[in-house]
């Protein structure tokens, strides 16, 4: 890892600087507001830096030092004393949810910028990047909430990060999992309110033939590629959107596969992913899912801590470590020394029907996942840049194996980690190789 790491921040120091804008530039066009202002803030690099998450202080030593250089070179170009940051504007946006109906949401755009003597100026950004965030429980990490480690690997870009339904604003709603269409449309909905509030409120338009690059993590790359498959399947707003490619890591890209690698292994080292999909399977497919209740899908061992699991989930309030450590504390009951210390049998989770693939539950719940498998229905039109690791069992590489199998390698560049390392380790290095090559 550490070798890789210094790999990667050689690679960084080649990256282009940033280019300034004039402070008084402004767009040409006054665009429609389509979005509500909920709070601009203005960030140094330095504190930003230092709210790095423990789980990823890997990553601060290279940022540092990248930006640290950046901001020198700034500063020559400049002739003026400089301190390089971010500008994190939070908004609401109109979008439909997953019955269709009109849904207020919440998203964050990100930009670079400078301070000179506590006086801000914006970058001009030369791109767009919609950036996906991954699994969260938590609402404290949902984008409007938090400083996401993300917006540090797209370099300099107008960024775009939506909270998905369930997160920000609509906190006290759930969270519709792996409903990959209903998360596509409310992330294209959010890209094109940010971009609106850009024009409006940054100090400069995004630099002559800017490209969009869609992005993500984990579950944050499976809708990425939602939004590419929706983009690809309206070609018209992908080159309204001057669409070039998506840019993921380890991502559920294929529930199906997902799932019967759970089975076939008969443990998960992520237990929280089955209430979650479960119960967004059972909201958004009730004509599929009728004649089943959600208890008909869980064991003994699980309905006897179903309350408390479900409760932190529903209060956002608790991150996916914690609910998955409930699992481990009081739904594992049986262990040996073939199950590692963060696992857990699925027979302690599930009934046997969703165990049972011949079972009516079962197979319903199958088609639901159908409905969301990205690997099946389309043809892209644009590159996906894949990377994934062979040991990850969070999202099995089956879910990257069968992208390329759908899709070809014309389309499909996948890029294996090398280092066995599982998946958060996994997300990391795609961060840092993301930031140091860029899209």
């Amino acid at each position: 890892m550490k070798k890789t790491v210094l790999v990667l921040f050689v690679l960084i120091l080649v990256m282009p600087m940033f280019i300034a804008c004039a402070p008084d530039a402004t767009p040409d066009v006054e665009p429609e507001k389509t979005y509500e202002l909920m709070s601009d803030t203005k960030l140094t690099m330095s504190t930003f830096l230092g709210n790095i998450p423990e789980d990823y202080a890997a990553l601060k030593e290279p940022l540092e030092a990248t930006f640290a250089i950046r901001e020198s070179a700034l500063e020559q170009r400049l002739g003026i004393d400089i301190q390089i940051g971010f500008r994190k504007v939070a908004y609401t946006y109109p979008s439909t949810d997953a019955k269709g109906d009109p849904i207020t949401l919440s998203s964050v755009a990100f930009w670079l910028g400078y301070f000179v003597n506590d006086v801000w100026n914006d970058l001009q950004p030369d791109n767009i990047c919609l950036m996906e965030h991954y699994t969260i429980t938590s609402d404290a990490e949902a984008p409007t909430n938090t400083f996401p480690l993300e917006m540090f690997i797209t370099g300099n870009t107008l960024t775009i990060m939506p909270d998905y339904i369930g997160y920000g604003v609509t906190k006290d709603l759930s969270h519709p999992y792996l409903h990959h269409d209903v998360c596509a449309i409310n992330s294209i909905d959010a890209l094109t309110s940010g971009y609106d509030l850009f024009g409006e409120t940054g100090r400069c338009g995004v630099a002559e033939g800017w490209k969009l690059y869609l992005a993500g993590a984990s579950q944050g790359a499976a809708n990425a590629i939602a939004v590419h498959k929706y983009l690809d399947t309206h070609i018209e707003l992908a080159e309204k959107w001057n669409f070039a490619s998506s840019n993921c890591s380890s991502g559920p890209y294929s529930p199906v596969a997902t799932i019967d690698k759970y089975l076939t292994d008969g443990k998960v080292s992520y237990p929280v992913v089955f209430p979650l999909v479960i119960k967004t399977m059972f909201d958004s497919y009730p004509q599929i899912m009728s004649g089943f209740t959600e208890e008909m899908a869980y064991a003994q061992n699980y309905l006897a801590a179903r309350d408390e699991i479900e409760d932190m989930i529903a209060g956002k309030e608790h991150n996916t470590s914690a609910i998955n450590q409930v699992f481990i504390d009081k739904v594992r009951k049986t262990v040996d020394a073939d199950l590692a210390e963060d696992e857990i049998y699925l027979t302690d989770i599930l009934s046997p029907e969703m165990l049972d693939k011949d079972s009516n539950i079962c197979k319903a719940f199958y088609r639901c996942l159908e409905k969301n498998d990205l690997t099946k229905g389309w043809t892209p039109i644009h590159p996906m840049n894949l990377h994934y690791s062979p040991y990850d069992a969070v999202v099995p590489q089956e879910n990257s194996l069968a992208i390329l199998d759908a899709f070809g390698a014309d389309i499909v560049t996948l890029q294996e980690q090398s280092i066995p390392v599982e998946h958060a380790t996994t997300c990391s290095i795609w961060m840092l190789t993301l930031f140091s090559k860029g899209f």
